[in-house]
Formats: C-alpha cells, structure tokens, sequence
C-alpha cells in the first residue's frame, strides 16, 4: 500500500518525517473548516444546517467539484465554499432554499 497525498509520500507502517508533518500542519492552517452546530442551535440554525447538508449530498451524488456546483448555481465559488463549510449564518433560510430549487433538490427536513 502506498498512499501519496498532495506532494506527501507515506508507505504502509512508515511514519511520515518530522518535517513533512509541519509542512501539512502549516497548509492546513489556514484552510478553510466546516463549522459544526452548537449544542444549544435554534431550531432555525438547525434546518440552515440541514439545508446546506443537502448542497454536499447533491455535490456528491453528482460527482461535481465545488465550481461546478456553484456555476449551475451561478453564484461566487466563494459563496459555494460558504455553504459548503456550514457557515449558516451567512444565509436565511429562504435563500438556501431559493439555491435548492435551482437544483430541483427534493428537501425533506427532520428536526429534532
């Protein structure tokens, strides 16, 4: 088994060196994280949490990279990258949901 990752070699039981784990820790600072819903979400925080699982799920089902899906939708790859990443209170609900349609996504919202 080899796995290579971005530039990074790592063979099955080797441990990567030092310095190729500082090199990936310093990319991923400051890369962009998906934001995780509170303990204590609203309930309105929780269906725009659920709304903008249905953008992964579509983009997964269709195979499509995140400037594809945010050319069908015909919004800024940066806006995608918004959604994407769960950064609900960027949006209202009615505007996650106006993107969905564009999609023809068929929402189903289980709140609990």
């Amino acid at each position: 088994m080899h796995l290579e990752l971005k530039g990074y070699q790592m063979k099955k039981n080797k441990f990567p060196k030092d310095e190729e784990i500082k090199k990936v820790l310093k990319e991923l600072e400051n890369a962009p994280g998906s934001k995780m819903l509170p303990e204590n979400a609203s309930t309105i925080e929780k269906i725009k949490f659920e709304l903008c699982k249905s953008f992964i799920i579509y983009k997964q089902e269709n195979n499509l990279n995140q400037k594809e899906l945010a050319d069908i939708l015909e919004i800024d790859p940066a806006l995608m990258s918004k959604i994407l990443h769960y950064n609900i209170e960027e949006f209202t609900i009615d505007r996650l949901v106006k993107f969905l349609d564009v999609l023809h996504k068929e929402i189903s919202i289980k709140i609990a």
